[in-house]
């Protein structure tokens, strides 16, 4: 299993290759994280300074475990630190200015990450509700009762939409 100590120190590592400096930044291991792999939080455009959150890099406790996972994942969230640090002001989410700083760090330049059918299939078990569309046969799994669920618990089920445009969902709890 990875630790923060080996973030840290790869982190270190690509400092001193691209002249930025990230000692700063907060890396967190994220046991809540199952769908987003990693995530990196800046403080936003418009929050005034002093009530700006930390720059903060979090990394699901899923990816400690799989190495070439956990190094493409930590190297990705650089990626986005080092384009905000260098960029400031501006937004540039998975574009050519992000895809070069990848490629400079050694990692995908892709925004999503594809993954095994086994951790699909251990992601999809550990999910707390399932909603199931009855017109195109779709099933979207969630650990958490976030807006989607939400809605369908209290019958707004117009508020929502399958991808395939139809209303016609059931929602079904799992545990």
């Amino acid at each position: 299993m990875h630790t923060t100590e080996e973030i840290r120190a790869e982190y270190d590592r690509l400092d001193r290759l691209l002249g930025v400096d990230t000692s700063e930044i907060e890396i967190v291991i994220s046991p809540r994280g199952v769908k987003r792999l990693g995530s990196f939080r800046s403080p936003g455009e418009s929050v005034p300074p002093l009530f700006a959150k930390p720059l903060r890099i979090s990394v699901s406790a899923a990816v400690m475990e799989d190495d070439d996972l956990f190094w493409d994942t930590i190297r990705h969230e650089y990626a986005h630190a080092v384009v905000y640090l260098t960029h400031p002001g501006e937004r540039h989410g998975h574009d050519a200015v992000w895809k070069a700083v990848c490629r400079l760090v050694g990692c995908t330049p892709k925004s999503t990450t594809a993954v095994s059918d086994e951790q699909k299939q251990a992601w999809e078990a550990g999910a707390k509700y399932r909603v199931h569309c009855e017109s195109c046969g779709a099933d979207s799994y969630y650990h958490r009762a976030g807006k989607i669920v939400q809605f369908l618990m209290r019958g707004e089920g117009k508020r929502v939409r399958c991808r395939c445009g139809s209303h016609e969902l059931t929602l079904y709890l799992r545990r």
